[in-house]
């Protein structure tokens, strides 16, 4: 399985092939272009939620995740998506999803609800 944006884009470029995020539904680190990632790097960038050093860590970059854009099946609350990569180099090394409460696995449904947040804040809905 890979998300929906992984599969809508395809593979555009020549060399590896890619390789979703979400395979299993739940980010795995093992992971190269996935549309859905690079969707919330750029996102965090646009947002002005992101920074870079890569003398040191490489890049951290966070996006929202309000649960009013949330579909009605959603169980969970509000929050943010917290990721490091290194460079530009297409994979995403790590991503979770961040409360008051604490830490979980990101998921691809924390995925689709942030880009969603996010998009609206952006046009300022």
């Amino acid at each position: 399985m890979v998300c929906l944006l992984c599969k809508e884009r395809g593979k555009t470029w020549e060399g590896s092939d890619p390789v979703c995020a979400f395979e299993k539904g739940v980010f795995s680190p093992k992971n190269w272009n996935c549309a859905t990632m690079s969707k919330l790097h750029r996102l965090s960038e646009e947002l002005g939620n992101s920074d870079r050093d890569d003398d040191s860590c490489g890049s951290i970059g966070y996006v929202p995740l309000s649960d009013n854009y949330a579909p009605a099946t959603y169980e969970g609350y509000g929050g943010y998506i917290v990721m490091m990569w290194y460079k530009e180099r297409g994979r995403v090394g790590h991503a979770l999803f961040m409360t008051d409460e604490g830490t979980e696995p990101l998921t691809l449904e924390h995925a689709e609800i942030a880009i969603k947040t996010a998009e609206r804040w952006l046009r300022n809905d």
